[in-house]
């Protein structure tokens, strides 16, 4: 069992922050110490068994305002709109609470391992309210098999927010995987994993103009819709990461097979005429550190993340766009038996920061700021279409800062205030994406809007 920790104050106190610094405590790397009578610190034994384990998790209540262009079920800066186009309620309230258990074996192959945690969230209903599946894998020697967090990730340089809301540039990824971890010296460690390929089903946008579908190339009056191909490879995703005394840093990459192909509207889900499908690997690369800053003082830390996706956008996913990695539409207008194809790749890039500093052993503060740019060729040079929309561009940028007490230990209370803006780059949208300039023709390029959530919080 490996633990990892931010530092002796940050420690404590990330597991009732928020809920993307509790995610940070844990470490699905393999464990390396064997449990012996149940010593470790929270376990206790199962009586008449060899197993221990222990029980984990928070209870929190999310209060939250948003300015009306900020859709609060969105709760991302990309899904800030023109006003007037938000028809839900800008302020509410909701309790939300993670439950895990952590049970453990000594054998003679080392700890095993299997890790289960469910979160549920309820606004205003008497019972109920939605349950999901956080994490569940067992970890067996250098192998971690199950879900949990993607190995693309690094949740150590994920600043501290509330939990209303996912801050321009982050990722919180979680797939079902097959990973192996090696460790060796002076805290070098290397992790390599096969993740479901099918993570929040990538898709492809229509492109218009020259490169644009046309109804007669299917043979049918309602045209075709691009849907995905049948896929049968995983995506490989790695890491790269060192820990030190000043702190850690790691470089990951991964690769994804994009497949789609068209198929008739409203009938079955096969290829049309024309071998009307096509293939293309996609990639992503992040670079995450976090730094201790005795500087600043003696608990504090600074964080930086970026992330650069070709093709695969859903490891960047909190965008406009989604999880959108091609652009398709016909290879040859004049050549219809040529069939659609996929003609360009989505592209994103992100940079995020931050700067924790600890006032008290009590009292602590983080500001940061995040700044996304997501591009989509869905259009051709087409001099006979006058009105033919531009590729779309679009650029997010995201401040935030909230101070955090703690007022006795494991229980936090945090405000936290947030200003995004969003601008199109005047380009419109085609291929059933929102366009906000055919919606409210009025509308402005560019938008900003506040948020404020107050995140009240116990651990244990």
């Amino acid at each position: 069992m490996m633990k990892r920790i931010l530092g002796t104050a940050f420690a404590v106190s990330a597991t009732c922050v928020s809920a993307n610094a509790a995610d940070m405590i844990m470490d699905v790397k393999a464990p390396r110490e064997p449990v012996y009578r149940c010593d470790i610190t929270g376990f206790i034994e199962l009586p008449g068994t060899d197993v221990c384990f222990k029980i984990g998790g928070y209870a929190g209540l999310e209060v939250y305002a948003f300015e009306d262009q900020w859709p609060p079920s969105v709760g991302a800066a990309y899904g800030i709109i023109p006003d007037g186009h938000v028809l839900e309620n800008t302020m509410g309230m909701y309790a939300f609470t993670h439950v895990n258990f952590d049970v453990r074996t000594a054998t003679e192959y080392g700890t095993v391992r299997a890790f289960i945690e469910g979160e549920l969230t309820d606004n205003d209903t008497r019972t109920g309210g939605s349950f999901g599946l956080r994490h569940a894998f067992i970890q067996f020697g250098n192998w971690t098999l199950g879900k949990t967090w993607s190995t693309f990730l690094h949740l150590d340089s994920s600043p501290i927010y509330s939990d209303v809301v996912t801050v321009t540039g982050d990722n919180y990824m979680r797939r079902n995987q097959i990973r192996y971890t090696q460790t060796f010296g002076n805290g070098w460690s290397m992790a390599v994993s096969v993740e479901d390929q099918n993570y929040a089903y990538p898709y492809s946008l229509r492109a218009t103009g020259l490169l644009g579908p046309v109804t007669a190339f299917c043979g049918v009056p309602n045209g075709c819709a691009v849907v995905n191909n049948r896929n049968e490879v995983p995506d490989v995703v790695a890491n790269l990461r060192v820990d030190g005394d000043w702190g850690n840093a790691q470089l990951s990459g991964a690769l994804h097979n994009n497949k789609f192909r068209d198929v008739f509207f409203g009938a079955a889900p096969a290829p049309v005429p024309g071998n009307q499908t096509d293939s293309e690997i996609g990639w992503a690369l992040l670079g995450g550190a976090m730094v201790k800053t005795p500087a600043t003082g003696e608990y504090d830390y600074f964080t930086l993340k970026g992330i650069y996706t070709n093709g695969a956008t859903q490891y960047n996913e909190d965008n406009f766009l989604y999880t959108a990695n091609t652009v398709w539409g016909a290879c040859n207008r004049l050549v219809p038996a040529a069939g659609d194809c996929i003609v360009d790749t989505v592209t994103t890039w992100s940079v995020l920061a931050s700067h924790t500093h600890f006032w008290t052993d009590r009292v602590y503060t983080t500001i940061g700021a995040g700044y996304q740019n997501v591009t989509a060729p869905i259009s051709a040079f087409n001099p006979f279409v006058a009105t033919l929309a531009s590729d779309f561009e679009m650029d997010t940028y995201e401040i935030f800062g909230n101070i955090s007490w703690r007022p006795v230990a494991q229980t936090t209370f945090m405000l936290d205030v947030h200003y995004g803006h969003v601008d199109f780059n005047g380009a419109g949208t085609a291929g059933g994406v929102f366009n906000p300039f055919v919606v409210n023709p009025l509308a402005d390029d560019s938008q900003g809007a506040f948020l404020v959530a107050l995140d009240i919080r116990r651990s244990f």
